[in-house]
């Protein structure tokens, strides 16, 4: 299982929301260059890069300075916010990121816009954000509810050609109230695709209880920041 350590820019700054309000912004480092590097030298083979400007206005806001954290490190990068057409796709894959993440245009799916880019990129270059609030997913950067359950989406998506998934609770974000593990658990019986957890992580023994699910992976952000988890776990799992 590997570890994700979140990278989340708002202003061209390092911070993390609490439960996704924009209002509740903790800015912890004012370079987000420095941020990849630090957990570069941790062992990260990996970094979930959010562009939160993106995720709010729908096109990506951030792309010089994601360019630039790219060109100064060399870990694979999964990066979202505000990807929503086949051109910010190209353009995230042209400058070296493994995967991109699509939130947003995957809930409303027009003319099968997900199926098109699985097609054109491969299921192995486009992950699915299911962001959940009381079971239901939300959408433009957390900001607006649907009626669409996490469930439905994922099965939505699965019939789109769709393999690879985050799944983030809320609810739990930014807490250290840990996982939903009963709701991961129901996701991996019920499903077959490849997993990735996000929301209230805060404990060696969230991690390992994910392990047991056989998740792909976990996204930690606000409990590194705090120092609620040593970064030296990432080196313990991969």
């Amino acid at each position: 299982m590997k570890i994700f350590p979140a990278i989340d820019i708002l202003n061209e700054k390092c911070v993390r929301l609490f439960k996704g309000d924009y209002k509740k912004a903790t800015v912890y480092s004012e370079d987000p260059i420095k941020m990849i590097n630090k957990w570069s030298e941790h062992g990260a083979e990996w970094i979930h890069i959010v562009d939160l400007d993106g995720a709010r206005k729908g096109k990506p806001i951030s792309k010089a300075l994601i360019t630039k954290m790219i060109n100064k490190s060399s870990v694979k990068i999964q990066i979202g916010g505000g990807i929503r057409d086949l051109d910010s796709i190209e353009y995230y894959l042209s400058i070296g990121v493994e995967r991109v993440i699509l939130g947003s245009v995957a809930i409303e799916n027009k003319n099968d816009f997900v199926n098109t880019a699985v097609s054109k990129y491969g299921s192995d270059r486009i992950i699915i954000s299911v962001d959940s609030e009381n079971g239901f997913v939300k959408s433009d950067g957390w900001i607006r509810s649907t009626k669409i359950s996490s469930k439905e989406l994922i099965s939505n998506m699965i019939s789109s050609g769709v393999t690879n998934f985050i799944y983030t609770d809320i609810e739990k974000d930014g807490t250290f109230q840990g996982v939903s593990i009963e709701t991961i658990e129901s996701i991996t019986k019920e499903y077959h695709l490849n997993l990735i957890v996000a929301g209230g992580i805060s404990s060696i023994d969230d991690i390992k209880n994910l392990e047991k699910l056989n998740v792909d992976g976990v996204i930690i952000g606000k409990a590194f920041y705090e120092n609620h988890l040593n970064p030296s776990v990432i080196s313990e799992f991969k």
